[in-house]
């Protein structure tokens, strides 16, 4: 009976888990003035285009610093589940 309670906790915790949007943003997009530059373009634009890829390489790290968090929080709720599951396991009458 306790396997069956501790297996319908994990399906609750896993079907609220699913129902949570996603904590980050899309990943961001290239600049489009690398489409446009070619070996013949102005040091202007070239410096105009650096600036827009060091913000994109900005908004990049941030992006994968999110998805970085997001991976390690999925860790702990998946290690946190097991170890609930565990305690059911061992026949405690109280697992948080």
């Amino acid at each position: 009976m306790r396997v069956l309670f501790a297996a319908l906790c994990l399906l609750v915790i896993n079907a609220a888990a699913q129902a949570q949007p996603a904590r980050c943003a899309s990943p961001p997009r290239e600049p489009l003035c690398l489409d446009r530059l070619s070996s013949g373009n102005d040091p202007q634009a070239v410096a105009y285009c650096r600036n827009e890829v060091n913000d994109y390489r900005s908004r990049m790290s941030r992006y994968v610093d999110c998805l970085s968090d997001e991976i390690e929080r999925s860790r702990r709720q998946r290690d946190r589940a097991e170890d609930r599951l565990d305690c059911f396991a061992r026949g405690s009458g109280y697992c948080s």
